[in-house]
């Protein structure tokens, strides 16, 4: 059955690192980041209408890819309970195995982190107040959202 690992954190967490190993190990990154800049947004500004349609194509992925026997690893900040809930839903739809992987760092990693990026294609940048207020709004899973936590700081 194919293993499909969901990232979950905020900007500057690390989820990225982490899915770059998995990679180099032979898992397939669905990044949402990447096809944001792929389709030409290196600011960060996602329309509803572009989250949209990079989420319709990366399930699409993820359904070829767990056809195929693939690992797959989802980028994204997952940083709501319902859009979590969708991937997991997604997964069992297609018998694919999931694991949530909630990627932790305190706010002055983050922060440090984002203030010493370059922009790329798995490099949003932020302002401090904006990621402060992503951080703030953050729906964090609870205790009753089965998920495996990673500290990077």
């Amino acid at each position: 059955m194919a293993q499909v690992t969901l990232l979950c954190g905020p900007a500057g967490a690390g989820k990225t690192t982490i899915a770059r190993e998995l990679e180099a190990g032979g898992a397939l990154v669905l990044s949402f980041d990447r096809e944001a800049w792929a389709r030409g947004v290196h600011d960060g500004a996602f329309t509803p209408e572009l989250m949209a349609a990079i989420d319709a194509d990366l399930h699409a992925r993820l359904v070829h890819a767990v056809e195929a026997g693939e690992r797959v690893v989802v980028d994204g900040s997952l940083s709501a309970r319902w859009v979590r809930d969708a991937w997991r839903e997604r997964c069992d739809a297609i018998g694919a195995e999931h694991e949530l992987v909630v990627v932790r760092a305190s706010m002055a990693s983050l922060a440090a982190r984002v203030a010493g990026r370059e922009a790329g294609p798995e490099s949003v940048l932020l302002e401090q107040d904006a990621l402060a207020a992503f951080v703030a709004g953050f729906d964090w899973p609870g205790d009753d959202e089965p998920h495996r936590e990673v500290r990077t700081d």
